[in-house]
């Protein structure tokens, strides 16, 4: 297989196989989760062979539109996967039995930073998004295995470890939205203009790569706060108990 053909079927692949893995997983623990993730996968893919923005390489002012859609499509599910899994009892219950080893394993395919770099060499993005992100993203991939496998002899073990490396994850997803915004707002002249997010074959990535790495990377970090902050609770009845509550 050449090289075009592995860059224009890469994302696709790489988030059929993710999502198929992720869906397996949930089979037998939330099963409506493993068929929204399928489903998921299933629009993502289909809406990912049809550009968001007509003009590859350079941003107009009438891709306002494009530009609202985009985000909408590429944060939204974030933010209702976030609500499910705080607020659903049935989610949240789910969620809990995941092991943080396991939730930070799902970033691997986050090695398809591989695809922006050659986006980037391709001259389809600037070195901003393609090259920085994509390095970004192939190290927190790396990370996320060696992580995972750290985590496996105690889920518990050195929450703010987890934590950094989730705040690494969004850092590398802040940053490529940043220069995204930036770009089409006019604070900086990227060349060329970082449209290819919004297009085949790397939209993709931005309709189920993004938002589930964002919404895992969030999960996780609340989740390790619980265990890396002080517990000041235990110590708390003994200083707030008065005198009067201690008589029988």
């Amino acid at each position: 297989m050449d090289m075009d053909s592995v860059y224009s079927l890469g994302p696709t692949v790489l988030g059929l196989i993710s999502a198929l893995a992720i869906a397996g997983y949930c089979w037998n623990r939330m099963r409506i989760a493993s068929l929204a993730i399928l489903l998921w996968i299933g629009a993502a893919i289909l809406i990912g062979q049809f550009p968001i923005f007509p003009n590859r390489y350079e941003k107009h002012a009438a891709d306002w539109i494009p530009f609202l859609t985009f985000g909408t499509l590429a944060f939204a599910p974030s933010a209702l996967l976030l609500i499910a899994a705080l607020r659903v009892d049935k989610a949240k219950t789910a969620m809990a039995d995941i092991p943080s080893s396991v939730l930070v394993m799902t970033q691997a395919y986050r090695i398809g930073g591989i695809f922006l770099i050659m986006a980037y060499l391709r001259g389809d993005l600037p070195a901003e998004i393609g090259l920085v992100s994509g390095v970004l993203d192939v190290l927190v991939a790396i990370s996320a295995i060696a992580l995972a496998f750290y985590l496996r002899r105690s889920e518990s073990r050195s929450p703010r470890l987890v934590i950094a490396w989730a705040v690494l994850s969004l850092m590398d997803f802040g940053w490529a939205t940043l220069m995204k915004f930036a770009s089409f707002f006019g604070f900086l002249e990227l060349s060329p203009a970082p449209m290819m997010l919004g297009n085949p074959p790397l939209l993709i990535i931005s309709l189920f790569a993004l938002p589930f790495g964002i919404f895992i990377s969030v999960y996780v970090i609340i989740r390790s706060r619980k265990s890396a902050g002080p517990s000041a609770t235990s110590a708390s009845p003994a200083h707030t108990r008065s005198p009067s509550s201690s008589a029988p």
